[in-house]
């Protein structure tokens, strides 16, 4: 993994034909985003987990083993605590109570909290 612009921008190691993938985190300035110069889009942390929780249950499909039902876990115990700092950030109470939380749905910003009129 290389560091493109910390926090933010990485380039990962691209296994079977050389080069990187790059992985891409949104960037946002403003008060609440202290330390941020420039901006731009990209994805979540909680969106790549929920990629990788597909995974998870893609490869346990091919070869059963009980570290796969481990990390599903620990991906979607991440994504409850990201989940609940926003929550707090944004002076909501923390309600979600989904075992599954990576099939809730997600509002604008990326978060399983609905906002004025979504359903």
């Amino acid at each position: 993994m290389r560091i493109i612009d910390p926090g933010h921008c990485f380039a990962l190691i691209r296994l079977d034909g050389g080069g990187e993938e790059m992985l891409t985190f949104v960037k946002r300035e403003g008060d609440g985003y202290p330390g941020n110069v420039g901006h731009h889009t990209g994805t979540t942390s909680q969106e790549v987990m929920r990629a990788l929780i597909s995974r998870a249950k893609y490869v346990e499909g091919q070869i059963p083993h009980k570290a796969n039902g481990a990390v599903i876990y620990h991906l979607r115990a991440a994504i409850r605590a990201l989940e609940r700092r926003a929550y707090e950030r944004h002076g909501i109470p923390y309600d979600v109570t989904a075992e599954l939380i990576e099939n809730l749905p997600t509002n604008s910003h990326g978060h399983v909290w609905l906002e004025k009129g979504e359903s």
